[in-house]
């Protein structure tokens, strides 16, 4: 077999290709589930992609194994799982801002950050866990922010992007999104808890959680570690309008009750001294939009909270009918809609 290999500069070198023997000889029965997502993966609009994965993406084994506590470490899994052990690849999560704001049954979410990327919405139906769409940028898997899969082997690359959800919602109407936490901490207590990157984190609540509750519990289980040396924070909302944010503090893990989440702390007693957009922005949310009602109300709250430079997406997860609505780099006339059911 003849295995090509391009490495290229990132938090993790990325292998683009590999030869097409390896799936002459049983390729179909051992890559069956990965070359159906690598079909199903199309350009929609200029910058967005879309594929769907059925089956088993190995994230059951991955927390059966004790996860990762690195994205080095969580890329080298990703890449042998996919691969069957054919190919390296690498993972990682921004740096920027965002926004999220929950009522009712709708959630709302802005994604800033200061680079463009080729987008992803991914639908996942794994064997053993819920259904699920999610959003990311293949920039995030540590390629190049122009990077998108032309075709061939580049598809099986784009397949990593399961790993790296940054928002999503699952069939069970329970919808998670990673904010950067500007006061937070890096450190990490290592506990005989098993490891998780925050990235990870996200695909376990939308794998294997029904509820807000069921969320905080499973997170409760994990030592989550921070990704790019940054600390983030979850805001996590269910189909019953129980919204909190989990925060990880002082090697605790804390959660607040909140509908709202920027960049600072919300943590009892640990408030945010500083000032700046991030409070800002909440105060700014929390006065003109709490329990809003409509899909309009909702979107006027995304544009107010959005950056024309630096809000990549914003999107309104649906958590009755099961939908995202996505409005890519502030392109308010033109969403796309999606459905888990479809």
């Amino acid at each position: 077999m003849n295995i090509t290999i391009k490495r290229i500069s990132g938090l993790l070198g990325l292998l683009l290709a590999i030869g097409f023997g390896v799936f002459v000889y049983g390729g179909w029965q051992m890559f069956g589930d990965e070359l159906k997502a690598i079909k199903s993966l199309k350009m929609i609009q200029e910058r967005v992609y879309t594929f769907e994965y059925k089956g088993d993406y190995g994230f059951k084994a991955f927390l059966e194994e004790g996860g990762a506590k690195t994205d080095a470490q969580m890329a080298d899994y990703i890449a042998g799982f996919l691969s069957k052990g054919y190919i390296k690849t690498g993972a990682q999560t921004p740096d920027g801002g965002c926004s999220t704001i929950a009522s009712g049954g709708l959630f709302c979410r802005n994604f800033d950050w200061n680079s463009k990327s080729h987008y992803a919405v991914i639908k996942t139906h794994p064997d053993d866990g819920y259904a699920s769409i999610s959003t990311t940028g293949f920039a995030f898997l540590g390629m190049g922010e122009d990077w998108h899969p032309i075709a061939g082997m580049d598809g099986m690359v784009a397949l990593a992007s399961i790993y790296v959800p940054l928002d999503g919602m699952n069939e069970k109407g329970l919808c998670v999104s990673d904010l950067i936490e500007i006061d937070g901490s890096t450190e990490v207590p290592d506990t005989d808890r098993a490891d998780l990157t925050i990235v990870a984190a996200i695909r376990l609540v939308l794998d294997y959680a029904k509820d807000t509750e069921e969320a905080v519990k499973l997170l409760s289980e994990y030592d989550v570690f921070p990704s790019v040396n940054a600390a983030h924070h979850l805001a996590i909302s269910d189909i019953n309008n129980h919204n909190v944010v989990v925060e990880w503090k002082n090697g605790q893990m804390r959660v607040t009750e909140t509908d709202i989440v920027t960049n600072h702390c919300l943590a009892e007693n640990l408030q945010s001294p500083l000032t700046g957009e991030s409070l800002k922005r909440f105060a700014s949310l929390a006065q003109k939009y709490s329990g809003f009602k409509s899909h309009e109300e909702g979107l006027q709250a995304l544009q107010d909270a959005s950056y024309e430079e630096e809000t990549l997406w914003s999107v309104i997860y649906d958590k009755e009918n099961l939908s995202s609505t996505i409005y890519f780099d502030c392109d308010w006339d033109n969403p796309l809609t999606f459905s888990i059911a479809e």
